[in-house]
C-alpha cells in the first residue's frame, strides 16, 4: 500500500473506532421527554390509519433543543391530514432506541408561520410546471431530495425490485454531474470555482444533508481545492478522509445504512477502476456497475433482498438518466422556467422502463450477518486493491461462502 494512502486509511479507522461508543446520544435513548411545543416540517407524504395521521418530520425548533434538526415520527390522533407542511405542535415526545416519536391530538396541531425556504419555493415551482403526477414525484425526489413517500407506491416498488431505488435519493452522481456542468461553463480555474460554489450551495441549502450527500460533497470539495492548487486528487484517500470526517462530526452515522451503502459502493467503484482490463466507456459502465453491486450486496441483505438485475440496468438506463439529470439541473438554474415537456417525456420513459423491467427482475435473498458483511466487504476491498485487470473478478468468490 502506498504511503499517501496509509494516513487516510488510519484516520478513517480511528474515526470509526471513536464513533462506535459515541453513536448513541445519552440524551436520546429510551426516555420520555414529557410534553412541550415543537416546530416541525413534514417530510414526504403522510399516512392515514384508524389511529389518525402519521408522517416523518424534521424538528426545527421548540422546547427540546436536544432534538433540533433530527428526524422524528409524528402521529396526530383523530386527524386525517395536517394543515401545512410546517406545523406547530403541542405534543408528547418519547425516545426509544434512539428513535424519536411525537404524539398529539388534532386539537394541538396548528399552522406554523415559517417563511418558505428556497428549496420550498423550488419544489412548489416544480410541482406547478410538471403535470404528470409520477414524473413530478420522481423529479421532487431526484433533484430536491424529497422523501421517497412522494413517489407512488407502484413506482417505488419497481425501483426497489430492479435495484435502482438508490436513484430516488440525491447522491454522488447528482453532485458530480452538477460540478462537471458548472466546470465547463467558464475557463478552467474560473470553472472550478463556479463548480465549487454551485455544488456547495446545492448540497448545503437545497437538499437534505443525508450521508451520501455529505460524503459526495466533501470528496468534490477536496478534489476541486486540490485541482486549484495544481495537485492531482487521490480519490481513494479522499474517500477515507471524507468518511472519517463524517464519523467524527456525526458519530450516529456509524449505524446508518445509507452511509455505509454510499461509502462501500464508492470504495468498490474506485478500487475497480485501478488498472481495469479495458478502458472504453461502454465496458467500464458495466464493470463499475458489477463492483458497485458487490460493494453493497452484503449490506442490503441485512434488511432487504438483493437485486442483481441492477448490474445490467444501471448502464442501460444511464443515458436517459444522464439526459434527465442534465436537463433538470439546467431547468433548476433557471428556477424551472424552461419548457417542462422534455423533462416530462424523459421522466415517463424512465418510469415506464423501470416498471417494465421490474416484471421479470430476479430477487435474491441472502443471510449475511453483520460481521459476515463486514468481513466479506473488507476482504473484498483488500483483494480489489492488489488484483489487476481481469483478476479483479475473483473478488466475487469472497462472497460465495456467505451466500448459503
Amino acid at each position: 500500500m502506498r504511503f499517501e494512502l496509509l494516513f487516510p486509511l488510519l484516520f478513517f479507522l480511528l474515526s470509526l473506532i471513536l464513533a462506535v461508543p459515541r453513536s448513541y446520544d445519552p440524551y436520546l435513548y429510551d426516555e420520555d421527554l414529557e410534553e412541550g411545543r415543537l416546530i416541525l416540517r413534514v417530510e414526504g407524504v403522510g399516512e392515514v390509519s384508524d389511529k389518525g395521521f402519521s408522517a416523518r418530520v424534521k424538528v426545527l425548533g421548540g422546547d427540546f433543543p436536544e432534538i433540533y434538526e433530527k428526524t422524528a415520527f409524528l402521529r396526530v390522533y383523530g386527524a386525517e391530514d395536517v394543515p401545512s407542511k410546517y406545523l406547530e405542535v403541542y405534543g408528547k415526545v418519547r425516545v426509544k432506541e434512539g428513535r424519536i416519536f411525537i404524539s398529539a391530538t388534532y386539537k394541538d396541531v396548528s399552522f406554523a408561520n415559517v417563511p418558505p425556504s428556497l428549496r420550498d419555493r423550488l419544489a412548489k415551482r416544480l410541482e406547478e410546471r410538471i403535470g404528470d403526477q409520477e414524473v413530478r414525484a420522481l423529479a421532487l425526489a431526484y433533484f430536491l431530495g424529497e422523501d421517497q413517500s412522494v413517489v407512488p407506491m407502484r413506482v417505488q416498488s419497481a425501483f426497489l425490485t430492479t435495484g435502482l431505488v438508490h436513484l430516488l435519493v440525491v447522491s454522488g452522481g447528482h453532485l458530480s454531474l452538477l460540478a462537471l456542468m458548472l466546470r465547463f461553463l467558464a475557463p478552467y480555474r474560473l470553472g472550478l470555482w463556479l463548480a465549487l460554489l454551485g455544488v456547495s450551495f446545492y448540497a448545503l441549502f437545497l437538499v437534505p444533508s443525508e450521508p451520501p450527500v455529505l460524503r459526495a460533497y466533501l470528496m468534490i470539495l477536496a478534489s476541486i481545492l486540490l485541482l486549484l492548487y495544481g495537485e492531482r486528487p487521490n480519490l481513494l484517500g479522499i474517500l477515507f478522509v471524507s468518511g472519517g470526517i463524517i464519523l467524527l462530526l456525526f458519530p450516529e452515522y456509524v449505524n446508518s445504512y445509507s452511509f455505509w451503502l454510499s461509502f462501500c459502493a464508492t470504495l468498490y467503484i474506485l478500487l475497480s477502476l485501478r488498472e481495469p482490463p479495458r478502458r472504453d466507456v461502454v465496458f467500464l459502465s458495466f464493470w463499475v456497475s458489477f463492483f458497485a453491486f458487490l460493494g453493497t450486496m452484503p449490506i442490503v441483505s441485512l434488511f432487504s433482498f438483493s437485486a442483481p438485475f441492477s448490474i445490467l440496468l444501471t448502464p442501460l438506463l444511464s443515458v436517459p438518466f444522464l439526459a434527465f439529470t442534465f436537463y433538470g439541473f439546467l431547468d433548476m438554474l433557471t428556477f424551472f422556467s424552461l419548457p417542462a415537456f422534455p423533462l416530462e417525456v424523459m421522466g415517463r420513459f424512465i418510469n415506464s422502463s423501470v416498471m417494465f423491467f421490474s416484471d421479470f427482475a430476479p430477487m435474491l435473498f441472502f443471510n449475511f450477518s453483520l460481521w459476515e458483511a463486514v468481513l466479506s466487504l473488507s476482504l473484498g476491498a483488500v483483494l480489489l486493491y492488489f488484483l489487476k485487470g481481469w483478476e479483479k473478478l475473483l473478488v466475487g468468490l469472497v462472497f460465495v461462502p456467505f451466500l448459503f
